[in-house]
């Protein structure tokens, strides 16, 4: 028995570093995949063809959602962005879910809103009553619908979609600022290719940088480490993430801060799941099932170059609730369509993406929070060899560094949006240095996540404390 408590944390590391070198080997790989996408797209000579797009009379219009719960520190530059946009045909419906700030009073007041009633035009559910819709006199195409709050994005979501008029549909967190030509870059797949019925674009931190007009002037990376950290994991996230997984029509997310899809396709799946936490994921897991199911051929892309600007949790117990909700969505969506878990009726979707994200996404996670417990019990205990400590340190910290410096590595080579020496010196540490203290926090967040979902926890759109963008000097 004495034996074999010993040999406990060398088993242990064994089994940690078969997996942390089989999913940095799968991340080396989206990062070749996504690389190779994104260098063909930042190549190819795009201004003409949105010009095109621009002018353009059959060119789709599009809906531009926006759910606010208590945004008053950012819901006029958001929407001012948003008006600004260089589009032929656009709308903004703004939904105020119940907030308790001046969010509907900034509203109001800047963009000369009145009561005014707005048709419904799709049959959806909306649990949260109506409360009143307005229309602005300045900006016909802004919307406002006021409701009751039921705690969940996804019918605040679903209250813009009942009101929208587009056949295209955009959705977008109401803490983001849009760059000016980011919706035709994003729209672009639908013009080229009629399969396409949803299409993403990047979402980076907006901390740090300053904004003149509903405009991003300066790009800075953000001073505190904890949104340093975040800027690298959405840089992983989108640019090899989901262009890798978009190269191969395996594509599982595409954030709320940022998505467009096509309208018919959404109301067919009736909306979005009041019910899930990941709503956003789901509609895309629940169009990649409808169509699969009726051998419909399809596209679900993603476009590395348009940017939303987002603003990040600055504080560790903010982020820390988010990456809960996070990964409680995730587990209960895997859980939901598990019946789409390796059919090859599904594609790579069913055959490789899901089977990813519930290997090491979602119980990844435990195995490396009881894994780096037991590694440090047997190095402190000396029951762990140093050539097996040497290996385990090999895999988990300078592999995962590896895969976030080529993360960097293609941003800076192809869009360069961060562009000063210091920035990405700063980034290059932030690599250095997350594996020791933001991978285990994150990990143990995600743990709690999956625990909530096992036991079915209630959870709602959590609070975030919001700093607002700097105005530009």
């Amino acid at each position: 028995m004495i034996y074999l408590l010993a040999a406990a944390p060398e088993v242990v590391a064994f089994v940690l570093i078969a997996y942390y070198l089989v999913y940095n080997l799968l991340g080396g790989l989206l990062v070749a995949r996504a690389a190779a996408a994104v260098v063909a797209e930042a190549a190819w000579p795009d201004a003409l063809t949105h010009d095109l797009t621009f002018a353009n009379p059959l060119t789709p219009g599009v809906s531009v959602l926006v759910p606010a719960h208590d945004e008053e520190a950012g819901i006029v530059p958001a929407v001012t962005a948003l008006l600004g946009l260089r589009y032929p045909v656009l709308e903004v419906v703004v939904v105020d879910d119940g907030s308790t700030d001046r969010t509907a009073d900034l509203l109001i007041s800047t963009f000369g809103m009145t009561l005014q009633p707005v048709p419904v035009t799709a049959d959806l559910p909306q649990e949260g009553p109506t409360l009143a819709t307005y229309r602005s006199t300045r900006h016909p195409e802004l919307v406002l619908v006021r409701k009751v709050s039921v705690g969940r994005r996804s019918d605040a979501v679903n209250a813009a979609l009942r009101r929208s008029t587009q056949p295209l549909v955009c959705m977008i967190d109401a803490d983001s600022v849009l760059e000016p030509d980011a919706l035709l870059h994003v729209v672009q797949p639908f013009v080229d290719d009629p399969r396409v019925v949803a299409a993403g674009g990047v979402v980076l931190p907006s901390n740090g940088a300053q904004v003149d007009h509903g405009r991003i002037t300066s790009v800075r990376v953000p001073r505190g480490w904890l949104e340093r950290t975040q800027v690298l994991e959405y840089l992983r996230a989108f640019l090899v993430g989901r262009s890798g997984w978009s190269a191969v029509n395996g594509l599982m997310i595409i954030s709320g801060a940022f998505g467009v899809f096509r309208r018919d396709a959404v109301l067919e799946v009736g909306g979005l799941d009041a019910r899930s936490l990941a709503e956003d994921a789901d509609l895309v897991v629940a169009v990649h099932r409808l169509l699969r199911d009726r051998h419909e051929p399809y596209a679900v892309v993603f476009v590395p170059e348009p940017v939303c600007w987002t603003e990040v949790p600055s504080r560790v117990a903010v982020l820390a609730r988010q990456r809960h909700r996070w990964s409680q969505g995730l587990g209960e969506l895997l859980s939901k369509y598990r019946g789409m878990l390796l059919r090859p009726r599904y594609g790579t979707l069913g055959l490789v993406t899901m089977p990813f994200f519930l290997l090491f996404e979602l119980l990844g996670p435990v195995l490396e929070v009881v894994g780096l417990l037991v590694v440090l019990v047997g190095a402190l205990t000396q029951t762990l060899s140093v050539a097996v400590l040497a290996a385990y340190l090999a895999v988990s910290v300078l592999l995962s560094v590896v895969v976030s410096l080529a993360a960097l590595l293609v941003e800076e080579s192809t869009f360069a949006r961060y562009p000063r020496a210091r920035d990405t010196l700063a980034l290059v540490a932030a690599a250095a240095l997350e594996p020791f203290w933001y991978r285990p926090m994150h990990s143990w967040w995600r743990t709690v996540g999956l625990w909530r979902a096992m036991r079915g926890t209630q959870s709602g759109w959590g609070e975030m404390t919001r700093t607002g963008l700097p105005a530009a000097q």
